[in-house]
């Protein structure tokens, strides 16, 4: 499914792990976005709104000035009920949940779909089902293997559409979150970066 989210605005914590690069070489083969926007965890989706981009940046320099920068963890691999791969938080899920919930609260309260489930991740690309999430893992884990000299894993079948045996992790810490706009060709525009904790 496609989405027009052209001119619309997203709020994102950009991934700073040090390792980056193992995740984008995977994403530049199966995410489409891949070189419209760096790896992301969004907090609030592309939305269109009244709200200017200073009234927004003021509410939510005001609303992180109550967090504190924490650390995330990302580690195994999952398919969503619409077929795309995320790269699952397995650390700092309570901060990012609490992140996600207080935006929409308190900015962004006419745009949270209670339908959805908000679970903390990074996408990694599409895949039309597990037989070919399970391809897309054992070559997620050769690139790994590739980059790093002291890396193990044990591969086991798929249970309930999850790849726990995939072990490589990625850590950061999370100290400032972003405001997007989304260009017309697709592209990420920063709009302002603000700090945890003011």
């Amino acid at each position: 499914m496609k989405y027009n989210n052209i001119n619309k605005r997203c709020i994102l914590i950009f991934s700073k792990f040090k390792n980056i690069d193992l995740i984008q070489k995977i994403r530049n083969k199966y995410d489409p976005l891949a070189n419209l926007i760096a790896p992301h965890i969004t907090l609030a989706f592309p939305f269109s709104d009244d709200i200017s981009n200073k009234e927004l940046i003021s509410k939510l320099n005001s609303l992180l000035k109550n967090f504190k920068p924490f650390t995330i963890n990302f580690k195994g691999i999952s398919l969503s009920h619409d077929n795309y791969i995320f790269l699952n938080c397995v650390k700092g899920n309570q901060e990012i949940i609490q992140l996600h919930d207080e935006i929409y609260n308190k900015i962004l309260p006419n745009h949270l779909n209670k339908s959805i489930k908000y679970i903390p991740h990074i996408t990694l690309g599409q895949s039309s089902s597990i037989e070919k999430l399970n391809s897309f893992t054992c070559e997620f884990e050769s690139i790994v293997i590739e980059e790093l000299d002291s890396f193990t894993y044990e591969f086991e079948s798929i249970v309930d559409e999850e790849l726990d045996s995939f072990t490589y992790e990625f850590e950061s810490i999370v100290d400032d979150v972003s405001i997007e706009l989304i260009g017309k060709n697709g592209e990420s525009i920063l709009i302002k970066t603000i700090n945890l904790g003011g």
